[in-house]
């Protein structure tokens, strides 16, 4: 069974779509900078600058913070949103060109799935 999650967008502040979001947890992939990123698929893709929205990567946002919080607990993170037309899911390690900064929110486990 794959985690769930609940994901509230508290920027970017001109965002006026679905709030919070569920989101399906994919995988952890390393990427830039030594960071490591939780790839996210969203329950209810949406349209955004003229594109339409499937995953997220997201990071913790605070020093400190470890991708494990974000993954099991609740952690307010830095959202970064996949071009449209884009799948990360097979991709081994990211690279800053597989997503655009987006925002900032807060994850945690929907424990209602």
């Amino acid at each position: 069974m794959t985690q769930q999650h609940v994901l509230e967008i508290y920027e970017p502040y001109e965002y006026t779509g679905q709030n919070p979001l569920t989101a399906e947890g994919i995988a952890v992939i390393p990427g830039p900078s030594r960071e490591r990123y939780y790839l996210l698929r969203i329950a209810s893709p949406f349209e955004y600058e003229h594109q339409t929205v499937t995953q997220f990567v997201v990071m913790p946002r605070y020093n400190g913070d470890k991708i494990d919080r974000a993954v099991s607990s609740t952690c307010t993170v830095n959202i970064a949103r996949v071009p449209d037309g884009v799948d990360l899911s097979d991709k081994p390690e990211l690279t800053f060109d597989d997503f655009l900064r987006w925002g900032v929110g807060k994850i945690s486990v929907n424990l209602d799935h």
